[in-house]
């Protein structure tokens, strides 16, 4: 079975390489959008073409982050694809089957073999510790603390068949549209969210948002995103969770956050205070 992964990206470079060597091995196709990227996103990407990147696309940069111009770009490469499944995945993200040593496009042949035409990701987000810098390529063999999110009502649909004519437009990338068959048991999401506090801070305080859809209420736990508040937990925040082995079956989805750690509130007001002396 074909399975193509479409990746929209802006600016990651870091991750390049783990994302879409990590994809060709797990058995997929790779289409690469790329939103106007000014450091090597492009350049990195490009040694994967021919070796399981089928294309790197452009989408012009127009100034403000808009997540439906990339679902719709995303949109057209589905429309243009044979394949049987398709996989909606963001630059700084891992997305992996549910159990050990299996593929994920094994995974999803059982999946679509038992009639089902769409994946339920639990998504699970990774944070250094405070000082820590993980803006390396081997990223994903450095983070151990995670959380996992999922807020009220929230399905991360990741996975559908092509042929389903299934939407994930109106649902900003996260709910499918259409006549849903869900796979009973979810998928696994990793997220890196942040790499150390200077590339959260880079990455979230200089963007801005297309108006149109910050009226329609996304991108409502970036927009309040502050410079003290993006400081990382304490090593002993309950909140947060430790993997060893890194693992799917390790990792705990129950008691999910409905919120990121910038918004905990009680670490970010304690750190703010330390860290600025230390920023001076």
């Amino acid at each position: 079975m074909r399975v193509l992964a479409i990746v929209c990206a802006r600016n990651e470079a870091v991750f390049m390489r783990s994302l879409i060597g990590g994809l060709i091995a797990d058995g997929l196709d790779v289409v690469l959008i790329d939103h106007g990227s000014s450091d090597e996103t492009v350049e990195l990407a490009a040694s994967f073409l021919g070796r399981g990147l089928l294309a790197i696309r452009e989408l012009p940069w127009g100034g403000r982050f808009s997540l439906a111009e990339q679902l719709d770009a995303k949109r057209e490469s589905i429309a243009a694809s044979d394949h049987e499944w398709i996989v909606h995945v963001d630059a700084d993200e891992w997305l992996s089957a549910p159990r050990s040593g299996q593929r994920l496009v094994d995974a999803i042949e059982i999946v679509d073999l038992l009639g089902y035409n769409c994946i339920d990701f639990n998504e699970f987000v990774f944070v250094p510790n405070p000082g820590e810098d993980h803006r390396v390529e081997h990223h994903r063999e450095l983070a151990h603390r995670y959380y996992a999110y999922r807020p009220n009502g929230y399905t991360l649909h990741r996975a559908w068949r092509r042929d389903a004519q299934l939407d994930n437009r109106a649902g900003g990338g996260h709910a499918l549209e259409g006549e849903l068959r869900p796979y009973p048991v979810p998928f696994v999401l990793r997220h890196y969210i942040a790499l150390s506090e200077e590339h959260v801070v880079g990455k979230y305080l200089v963007r801005r948002f297309a108006r149109d859809e910050v009226l329609r209420g996304w991108h409502a736990d970036r927009i309040l995103t502050t410079r003290d508040n993006l400081v990382f937990p304490p090593t002993s925040d309950p909140n947060l969770r430790a993997v060893r082995t890194g693992a799917p079956e390790e990792l705990d989805a129950s008691a999910p956050r409905d919120d990121h750690y910038w918004h905990w509130g009680s670490h970010a007001n304690a750190l703010a205070v330390a860290s600025a002396g230390v920023r001076g």
